[in-house]
């Protein structure tokens, strides 16, 4: 960890300009690692210049009132990324990075959580045993000595709570809590944090009564079909799989949601499980991830059928139904 704590620090010390990424349709975790990773630099190397390329707004259901992005007046130009030095956050593989400018960085490296399925950056830290990327840019921060901020903090809690699912997952690590300690000791307003993750509007809560009713359970199995146009009908932006609101039904071991992507149009797929593995299963329907939160991509919504078909044979093996 201390030659790993020195090659991300000497390096960020030989840059004058960072560009920092994330992947695509970014979550807490992916932001609140660029925006942690942004307050650190800044407090530390104040005469660095460090900048979060990809967006510059973001929806008030994703955060909104949390990350705040500098003007586009300020936007990174190719001459400067081309400078900098490119550190990615939480990105599994190249085609998700936002942007895809991280190949105009001088030099690059990478902090991400994920399985690693390729090399993308020329320094990697990948750790898929750690329940998110934002824990382990805080466990660097903290074994660093260097100063760690309640703002820094704060981006940090938000990727943690929101990628364990408030401690409730089975990735949680008895280290989360230890460095959950840490950051909630900064003295930043939880309270904000919280909000920002889990208030919701009332268009919000129609829309997911309207997914209840579309909701089937077979076999252990819980999933949704989410109809074309239904995001645009409950003004929902960015499109959201909604796999969440599956997490807690009695007696469901897997659960799966599928939503037309209006930027890639495409099929996209969200699956779930508390403890029984289902990546490989989503591999095999061009996607992959996490061994118990994977996600896969569809030609056509008629082929979801397969997936829950496929599911219902792997459960069937492993006896769950029984």
């Amino acid at each position: 960890m201390k030659e790993l704590i020195n090659i991300i620090i000497d390096k960020i010390k030989n840059y004058e300009n960072i560009s920092l990424f994330f992947h695509e349709r970014p979550d807490f975790d992916a932001l609140g690692s660029c925006f942690a990773l942004r307050e650190y630099i800044r407090d530390n190397f104040p005469t660095k210049n460090v900048k979060i390329i990809g967006l510059d707004s973001l929806s008030p259901i994703y955060g909104s009132t949390l990350f705040t992005f500098e003007s586009k007046i300020n936007a990174a130009s190719d001459d400067y990324i081309k400078s900098s030095l490119g550190i990615i956050s939480d990105t599994a593989n190249s085609s998700r990075v936002y942007s895809r400018r991280n190949t105009l960085c001088k030099e690059t490296l990478r902090v991400d959580h994920h399985p690693q399925v390729e090399t993308i950056a020329d320094y990697e830290w990948i750790d898929p045993m750690m329940p998110a990327t934002c824990e382990m840019w805080a466990k660097l921060f903290f074994e660093s000595k260097l100063k760690v901020s309640a703002l820094c903090a704060k981006y940090l809690y938000a990727g943690i709570i929101t990628d364990t699912g408030r401690f409730l997952h089975t990735n949680t690590l008895p280290s989360t809590y230890e460095i959950t300690g840490k950051l909630v000791a900064t003295g930043f307003s939880r309270g904000d944090v919280h909000d920002a993750v889990y208030l919701r509007d009332k268009t919000q809560i129609m829309f997911t009564n309207f997914l209840m009713k579309r909701l089937k359970i077979e076999d252990h199995i819980a999933y949704f079909v989410i109809p074309k146009g239904a995001h645009k009908k409950f003004h929902i932006y960015p499109q959201l799989s909604m796999v969440h609101l599956l997490s807690d039904i009695k007696n469901v071991s897997v659960w799966t949601t599928l939503y037309f992507d209006e930027q890639t149009k495409s099929w996209k797929g969200s699956l779930r499980s508390k403890d029984i593995q289902i990546n490989h299963i989503a591999a095999e329907f061009n996607g992959g991830g996490h061994k118990f939160a994977a996600g896969f991509t569809l030609d056509s919504e008629h082929d979801f059928h397969k997936v829950i078909k496929k599911l219902k044979l792997y459960l069937n093996d492993l006896k769950v139904n029984k």
